[in-house]
């Protein structure tokens, strides 16, 4: 199971190169890699969500799976958008999407299973 992280911190950077639309990985601006993902705990491994180019027609989520100083490995078109190219400078931004509530909800529901209700009703 993937842990998702997220970060309340995060800063928002722009992409240091374009990226065609089958790329699965991307750069930003040199030094800000650390700062994107800061106070999330993310490792290698973990999934971490980011807009590119948010807020416009244009705006694709991707999920980081691994990342190395400012490169990210990105898994693309994630919460219903559409693998597009994106050129140097597009806004690059840490969000919270549907899809990271609804698995969210999804970790909630197992939790419930694996949590007796009577130790929920415990207490004073």
């Amino acid at each position: 199971m993937t842990t998702r992280r997220f970060s309340s911190t995060s800063i928002e950077t722009t992409l240091a190169s374009g990226i065609n639309s089958s790329a699965t990985s991307m750069t930003v601006a040199s030094g800000t890699g650390a700062a994107l993902i800061q106070g999330s705990g993310f490792v290698n491994g973990d999934q971490f969500t980011l807009a590119l180019d948010p807020d416009t027609t244009s705006e694709e989520i991707v999920f980081v799976t691994a990342n190395t100083s400012d490169t990210f490995t990105i898994s693309r078109g994630e919460a219903g958008t559409t693998n597009i190219s994106h050129s140097a400078g597009a806004t690059v931004r840490h969000v919270l999407t549907s899809s990271d509530l609804n698995a969210f909800e999804a970790g909630l529901g197992n939790e419930q299973q694996v949590i007796p209700t009577a130790f929920l009703y415990m207490g004073a």
